[in-house]
């Protein structure tokens, strides 16, 4: 694929040095592609002079914010990597209507850094908090701890600036936004997001129950599920409490608005019953369980699915009041794809937050592909976005 890197570098920096294309080869998911050169527009002026040079060259590149993701979202195919990382400014706050104008850029927790000074809060709190970007959370719709209370990223967007691939800007409002958001960057590039704010909540406690079986578990977990000051279900199964500093048994891990709970938290703290649920996922890799998946499955058929994890030994935790877990695996292990064909069997979802990259490209249900080509079609009709990732 021709490209000329002086070219590029009259929209924007830009390099092809081998050190800067082995860095942004891959993201979190460690899926290695290639990539053929970095460019780092810092606003959407200088993004717009870069698409308008990408279009003209045919040259097909792949956005990145954090690198963050799981799926090979950010990892290149033979392709351009966009980092929209320094386009990262939070361009106004309204404390009145409590709303948010940012770059997408903007890191999940530098943006509730800022808003904390206004009594506000962005609440949708993915594992990656500390390093995914409001353009990344938007392009795969994430979820996170919190949505037992506040749902999904797309219950929280007031409206999208996009940018096609041949360099076109339109603005949407939170109906027009709905299309675009969890498209993983296949369809069009996020220039800006309007986002609504919640009051920050200052007081919270919460509590750590554990069972001996499951079936006590999930009656204690519709017990909470009615409960209008809780905010946060996480569930911990006996396989991965084993590799934490957990006893053996089943736990469900409460966060309330208010002081209802035994464990009380400093304001911006958690205590260490949290720390342990946020440690999880890293306790796992280094167990030698590096594979973490996102299935979501019905309440009717959570307790087939959770028994058939124990029994295998699968350490698995999630936001369970939602239907998502997260199971982890070794490399290889043949209970991976036994999962995907029980979580098919009981029309669940295969990947319900994390996206589906190139890691569940050939997993991505029909309706959802014929979704992304009708939008690419509109926003994308070169086909020079994000290419081989979805569909």
């Amino acid at each position: 694929m021709p490209y000329n890197i002086d070219s590029l570098r009259q929209a924007c920096q830009a390099s092809d040095a081998n050190s800067e294309k082995t860095v942004y080869s891959t993201d979190a998911s460690t899926i290695r592609g290639e990539a053929l050169a970095v460019a780092w527009p810092t606003n959407i002026d200088e993004l717009q002079k870069l698409m308008r040079i990408v279009s003209r060259e045919k040259i097909l590149i792949t956005l990145r914010g954090g690198g963050t993701s799981l799926v090979g979202g950010a990892s290149p195919i033979n392709s351009m990597v966009i980092d929209m990382s320094k386009m990262n400014k939070i361009k106004a706050i309204s404390t009145e209507e409590m709303f948010a104008i940012v770059e997408p850029g903007v890191v999940l927790d530098n943006l509730n850094e800022a808003l904390s000074q206004f009594g506000l809060e962005f609440p949708i709190q993915p594992g990656s908090h500390a390093a995914c970007t409001v353009g990344g959370i938007i392009a795969t719709n994430a979820a996170g701890m919190l949505s037992q209370k506040y749902g999904k990223v797309d219950d929280w967007v007031a409206g999208l600036t996009i940018m096609d691939g041949t360099g076109k800007v339109f603005s949407m409002n939170n109906i027009e936004a709905k299309e675009i958001i969890g498209s993983e960057g296949c369809c069009a590039i996020i220039v800006e997001a309007k986002l609504k704010l919640n009051t920050k909540t200052y007081e919270t406690s919460s509590d750590l129950f554990s069972f001996d079986n499951l079936s006590d578990m999930l009656g204690k977990l519709e017990e909470l599920r009615m409960d209008k000051d809780v905010l946060a279900i996480e569930y911990i199964n006996r396989p991965a409490a084993k590799f934490s500093e957990l006893k053996n048994g089943e736990y469900l891990l409460v966060k309330y608005l208010g002081s209802k709970g035994k464990m009380k938290s400093a304001a911006g703290e958690d205590d260490g019953a949290w720390k342990i649920r946020e440690n999880l996922y890293s306790i796992l890799v280094e167990q030698g369980y590096e594979r973490i998946e996102d299935p979501q499955v019905d309440a009717v058929h959570m307790m087939q699915f959770l028994e058939w994890l124990n029994k295998r030994g699968i350490p698995a935790y999630g936001h369970i009041s939602s239907g998502i877990l997260h199971p982890h695996f070794k490399r290889g292990q043949n209970e991976l794809n036994e999962m995907f064909d029980f979580v098919k069997s009981v029309n669940g979802k295969l990947a319900s937050e994390h996206g589906i990259g190139i890691l569940k490209k050939k997993y991505a249900p029909f309706a959802f592909g014929q979704k992304i080509k009708q939008l690419k079609d509109k926003y994308d009709p070169l086909n020079l976005l994000n290419k081989g990732k979805i569909i």
